[in-house]
This record gives structure tokens, C-alpha cells and sequence, in this order.
């Protein structure tokens, strides 16, 4: 495949083997014994978020791993493909509006304009994200201040390889994409929320990651 096409991303195929050689990725791999090497994953699934206006297309391919699950994202917009390597923080499990604010998790969004009295589903994501990071290289907990990107919220339709055509509900996705400016392992925070068109229920998930260069990433379609 030719990994600066678009469509070329739109035809992988779940059981595919995609290859990370990106610097973690690598020390990752000489940490497992497996030698300085990149680290081969098995698509198992490949979800899809083109914007409403078809102004970006999201392939999200969830990478089997004996560790951690890992997620690629190809962003495609025109010509263009950009790339990312994503991982779920066990300290911020997903979970529908609700339960996030009840943990808490205020700082995910906006203020609403009437604390007392509003919806979860009205509320917009926050422009800016504060988190503290307690194993910093230096030793000391480190803050670390990412900012919505200057696209902001992306409203998608989606759906995944693994759903039959006709048999499912259909679902509308909202990605919000920060960045930090300052050093950091994972300078990019990615937010996906999916759920059924006309329905106030949704799920969230939380991502945390790193931009990757084209030369990163190998292929082998099935």
C-alpha cells in the first residue's frame, strides 16, 4: 500500500499486521526480548468517523496486544494523512456522561450556563485540559496543559468493520483532539464518544498518545 493515500487506509482490513517502529515502540520491543525491532499487531476491528460535512474521514484500528491494547488513527483529510499512536489510561476508564461527572470528571468539559440544572448530553467538551502526570522523567509530578485543536469538536457518522450492514442502529460520533506543547512522552488526548442517532446515551473513551511518522508504520494487508 501506498501509506500517503487516503484510500489506501480506508481498504485495510481487519487481521491485518501493522508494525509500530517508533521510538517507544521500539524500546518497548527490546523490553519484551524481542530485540530492536518495532512491535507487530493484529487489527482486530476498524471503526469509521467521516464528518458530517465529509470534511475529514478518522480510521481507528484497534490493535490486539498481550499487554495493552493499542489504537492507530489515520486522520485523512483531501489528500492528507496524518497519523497517531493512541493507548487507554487505566486511571481514566470510559463511561457515559453521567458516570463520568459523578467521578468527577467536570474538568472534561464545559461549564454549563446553569450549574443547578442541565444535561450531561448538552455539554461541549472543554477547550483546555489540565493533567498531572506523577512519574515524569524528572522525578517530580509533572503538569502537563493540552488545548483543543483549532478544528474543535468533529461530529461523525461511524461504524465499525465488525457490524453487519443493516442490522445495526445508527450511530453518530464526537472526537475532540488536543495537543500539548510541552515535552512530553504522549503529547496528543484523544476523546471519542459514540452512540445511537436520536438517543441521549452515549460512551465515551479517553485517549492518550503520540503523532507518528509514516516511516513508523508497515503494513501487511490480509
Amino acid at each position: 500500500m501506498d501509506k500517503t493515500i487516503p484510500a489506501d487506509w480506508l481498504a485495510i482490513k481487519p487481521k491485518s499486521v501493522i508494525t509500530i517502529s517508533d521510538a517507544q515502540g521500539i524500546q518497548d520491543s527490546m523490553r519484551r526480548g524481542l530485540g530492536v525491532r518495532g512491535i507487530d499487531y493484529t487489527v482486530r476491528t476498524v471503526s469509521y468517523c467521516e464528518h458530517l460535512e465529509k470534511l475529514s474521514t478518522h480510521v481507528i484500528f484497534t490493535l490486539e496486544d498481550e499487554e495493552q491494547p493499542a489504537f492507530l488513527v489515520a486522520k485523512l483529510v483531501d489528500e492528507l494523512v496524518d497519523l497517531f499512536l493512541y493507548f487507554e489510561r487505566p486511571d481514566l476508564p470510559g463511561g457515559q456522561r453521567p458516570d463520568l461527572l459523578e467521578r468527577g470528571m467536570h474538568w472534561l468539559f464545559q461549564a454549563p450556563e446553569n450549574p443547578e440544572a442541565f444535561e450531561p448530553s448538552d455539554l461541549r467538551y472543554t477547550k483546555t485540559i489540565v493533567q498531572t502526570i506523577p512519574d515524569a522523567p524528572s522525578g517530580a509530578p509533572q503538569e502537563l496543559v493540552y488545548e483543543l485543536k483549532p478544528q474543535g469538536e468533529l461530529q461523525c457518522h461511524y461504524k465499525e468493520s465488525s457490524v453487519r450492514t443493516g442490522l445495526s442502529p445508527t450511530l453518530l460520533a464526537t472526537l475532540a483532539e488536543y495537543r500539548c506543547a510541552q515535552p512530553t512522552e504522549n503529547p496528543e488526548f484523544f476523546v471519542l464518544e459514540v452512540g445511537e442517532e436520536r438517543s441521549r446515551k452515549s460512551f465515551v473513551r479517553l485517549f492518550v498518545g503520540c503523532a507518528l511518522r509514516a516511516s513508523e508504520v508497515d503494513v501487511l494487508s490480509v
